[in-house]
């Protein structure tokens, strides 16, 4: 029987639970560590003269993967296999903004913004322990998280969706940074109350950050935070029909106020990027031009790519971060970009999954929570670069240039990672209790 088994010695309980907290995750490793080293010693060769920075980091990407695995795991038992497609992720943004814009500018500022974002992910594998049982310390932190979001209005700021803060030189998007805020607070409002008179304060207060976005003119933003208050609301409360009725009505007030939003200040754009998205080889609008650019980039690429560093996908507007899907596909082919997009899927069933082997409803929630939301903002900009959906101005995670979409992302993808490492734990301690007949406390 397995429970004789168990009891024979503890080297042995150690073995299964290795098993039950991931498969052999070498040959993962292995794959990633050579696609990176490939693609950028092929890319440092490939303009005749040698490229030192892209050599370097054929060699940095590989082993800060490799060490920044073994640090992780030295801490955290975590799920490695989620760390390493993120890597993956992370790794092919560095590949691609070297061979769109033939050039090192864009791809060492995205090689710099790893060594934070990988501070964002052990940071965020330690918040699911740091603050459960702490729901008073969240809630304090509620109006605090609605005033970095308030930023931008007092701030100078570049973009025409006014969600950006610049601070001389440096600039970031709190609406990217806040998003793991919200899930964190969503868990711990949906896991700790039970009726709804609890969970009204904290739909207010994800009531007020979209109406912030929605000010600011970040829409996309406002949609993905919209999407992510109702997913977590019915998978935290089950008031699925509740849910529905309010995105019923969000659908309704969307509807009227695209309908009147050319005679809305400031909101006009909204009618003309849907004529555009309706009617993009028209020519009626010049603004037109970036969508069919996208279109020819993504069916330039065919099945197997364009090759690395032969596509002309850097003459897209904005291609490093609204539509570095469409460079993905032109570069690398659309299997490829197939590929890409299944390993974001996979990312999600994996979070899903520590979700469902959570044993607190915050543990589930926040798992959930992180890989919806990540899940989601990929399928909107992947839509969006493929003119199904119109452009919502997102980034894609942990693929798209910019360090406040990375460390967001980095945050979330911390937090599932987390989640993972406190169930590797709760099996540990089943196991212990088998062997030596009491748990070991976390």
């Amino acid at each position: 029987m397995i429970f004789s088994r168990l009891s024979k010695n503890r080297k042995e309980a150690e073995g299964l639970r290795r098993l039950l907290v991931r498969t052999d995750e070498r040959p993962l490793e292995y794959a990633v560590m050579g696609f990176q080293a490939a693609c950028l010693i092929l890319l440092s060769l490939k303009d005749g003269a040698l490229d030192t920075f892209t050599l370097a980091m054929a060699f940095a990407l590989p082993i800060g993967t490799f060490l920044g695995l073994k640090l992780i795991a030295r801490f955290w038992p975590v799920d490695r296999q989620m760390y390493l497609l993120t890597m993956f992720l992370c790794s092919l943004s560095v590949i691609l903004l070297r061979a769109v814009f033939k050039s090192t500018a864009k791809a060492e500022t995205q090689a710099l913004y790893l060594l934070p974002g990988f501070a964002a992910l052990l940071i965020g594998i330690a918040v699911p322990r740091l603050f459960t049982g702490r729901e008073v310390i969240i809630k304090l932190a509620m109006p605090l998280f609605a005033a970095l979001m308030l930023l931008p209005f007092g701030f100078t700021t570049s973009s025409a969706a006014r969600s950006w803060v610049r601070l001389g030189s440096m600039q970031f998007q709190p609406s990217e940074l806040l998003k793991p805020a919200l899930v964190l607070v969503l868990a711990s409002g949906f896991s700790w109350e039970r009726k709804l008179k609890g969970w009204i304060a904290y739909m207010i207060f994800g009531a007020s950050l979209c109406a912030i976005l929605l000010v600011q003119r970040d829409l996309g933003a406002m949609l993905l935070y919209f999407m992510l208050i109702m997913a977590m609301f019915t998978a935290g409360t089950g008031k699925w029909r509740l849910s529905l009725l309010a995105i019923l009505i969000a659908a309704g007030l969307g509807v009227l106020f695209v309908s009147v939003s050319d005679r809305v200040e400031g909101f006009g754009y909204i009618a003309t990027r849907i004529d555009i998205w309706k009617s993009p080889f028209s020519g009626k609008h010049e603004e037109s031009r970036q969508i069919v650019q996208g279109l020819m980039s993504v069916s330039s690429g065919g099945l197997f790519g364009a090759g690395l560093g032969l596509s002309y996908a850097r003459k897209v507007a904005v291609v490093g971060s609204d539509y570095i899907f469409a460079a993905v596909c032109e570069e690398f082919g659309m299997l490829f970009a197939l590929a890409v997009i299944l390993i974001y899927a996979l990312l999600a069933v994996l979070g899903m999954r520590q979700a469902m082997n959570a044993r607190s409803r915050f543990h589930a929630l926040l798992a959930f929570g992180c890989a919806f939301e990540i899940f989601s903002q990929m399928l909107l900009i992947v839509s969006g670069n493929l003119n199904i959906l119109p452009l919502t101005g997102v980034t894609l995670p942990f693929v798209s240039e910019g360090g406040s979409s990375l460390m967001g992302s980095m945050l979330m993808m911390g937090m599932m990672l987390g989640v993972s490492s406190i169930n590797a734990q709760d099996e540990y301690d089943d196991l212990m209790r088998l062997t030596s007949g009491r748990g070991r406390g976390r």
